[in-house]
This record gives C-alpha cells, sequence and structure tokens, in this order.
C-alpha cells in the first residue's frame, strides 16, 4: 500500500509519514484456519490477513448476493483503498450513505481517502459527521490521530490514539502509530509498549518484521 503514512523504517528519524496499509489499518477478529463459506466473513478474513486483493473478490460475490449488505460495501470500500483504488473505494463509501444517510462508518470512510489525498480540513469534516452519528466510533478517533500525525501535530495525535483505544484497546494500528508517535517524544518506554503490543495484535502485518527488528535494536 503505497501512500506514505508513518512509517517505521523512519521511526528513528523522528519523522512522522502515511502508508496505506496503517490509514486503512483493519480490526477484525482473527479468521480461523479454514475460510468461512460466507463471501462476507471470507472478506473479512482475508482483510485480517492483508490480503486485499481476494478480499475484494469475496466483498464483490457478497454485495453481488445480497445487495443490501452496507457492511460489504464499507469493507469492499476499505480493501479497493488499501489497494490504492480511490475513486472505485470512495464510490462505494458513497453508496453506503445513500443506503442509510446515518451510517457513520461511511464518513470515517470518506474520511480515509481524503486524508490519503492530503485534503485534511475535508478529513476533518468527515470525522466530525460520524462522530455527531456516533460519538463512540473508534476508527474516527483514529484518522483524526492520523490527520494531526500528517500535520506534525503530535500531542494531538496521541491524545486522538488513545481516544481510539479506549474504545477498542485491540486496535492494532493505533498501538502501532502510539509508539511512532511516542518516539517523537523520546518516551522509549511507551515505543517499547505499544509497538510490542502491535505485534500481539497483528502478528503477521507487512510492518511486523521491521518492527521486531526495530524493537531488538532497542532493547540492545
Amino acid at each position: 500500500m503505497p501512500t506514505k503514512m508513518i512509517s517505521i523504517h523512519r521511526l528513528t528519524e523522528g519523522i512522522l509519514g502515511l502508508c496505506m496499509a496503517l490509514l486503512f489499518g483493519i480490526v477484525i477478529p482473527a479468521p480461523s484456519q479454514d475460510l468461512p463459506e460466507d463471501p462476507y466473513a471470507r472478506g473479512l478474513a482475508f482483510m485480517q490477513q492483508f490480503k486485499y486483493t481476494e478480499a475484494k473478490s469475496s466483498f464483490d460475490q457478497a454485495v453481488s448476493q445480497n445487495p443490501e449488505n452496507i457492511q460489504a460495501y464499507y469493507y469492499r470500500g476499505r480493501a479497493q483503498a488499501a489497494l490504492d483504488q480511490l475513486d472505485a473505494a470512495l464510490l462505494d463509501f458513497d453508496r453506503t450513505l445513500q443506503m442509510n444517510p446515518n451510517y457513520a462508518p461511511g464518513y470515517v470512510g470518506k474520511a480515509q481517502i481524503a486524508v490519503v489525498r492530503k485534503n485534511f480540513i475535508q478529513a476533518m469534516e468527515y470525522i466530525a459527521t460520524a462522530h455527531t452519528l456516533d460519538p463512540l466510533n473508534a476508527e474516527a478517533f483514529y484518522q483524526k490521530g492520523l490527520v494531526y500525525g500528517y500535520q506534525g501535530k503530535i500531542n494531538e495525535a496521541i491524545d486522538a490514539f488513545n481516544q481510539c483505544l479506549e474504545l477498542k484497546p485491540d486496535h492494532a494500528y493505533a498501538h502501532y502509530q502510539l509508539g511512532l508517535a511516542y518516539n517523537q517524544l523520546r518516551r522509549m518506554d511507551l515505543v517499547v509498549t505499544h509497538l510490542e503490543k502491535f505485534l500481539t495484535l497483528a502478528p503477521e502485518a507487512p510492518e511486523a518484521e521491521q518492527v521486531r527488528r526495530l524493537l531488538s535494536s532497542l532493547r540492545d
């Protein structure tokens, strides 16, 4: 996932940036070894495995079988965004809001696209709408943290990621982002705490091996 987000290889430089895999950090219960037969559940399993092409194909099947499955459109949008298919993703997020104008995740998805496109004012407007509809939407706080991080507002980013974790303690990429953000403040104890938690929650994540190497270097 190509667009830059907070980048692990730049952690020791103390630089905040952006990467699509993290920007669309999916937090879904881990699948069993056997993939589900149901295409929607199978798509979620592929998302957990970071197999976004396979996830999209599964969600294609899910919406074909049930055109009213609003969550299938939403997660297909996230899979497409992770594949850098931003226009297609935006169409799916818009579709969810056509189906239900009060569907907070649809606004969160639109905020994600706005962040990738560096339209931070619009992103914050979508985040505010999502929180008006659902004040306890953890993903909206995560996206807000990304906006602040992209803008170099480290303390505000930390507050937003912590709010995300208060609502969803198992949000792996909120821990990842906090680890990187705390590095800006040279709080190495918290860097280690959050990056270790990230590895516990997402051991197969694309960034996992780099995180392991980093933690090993910090312990030396």
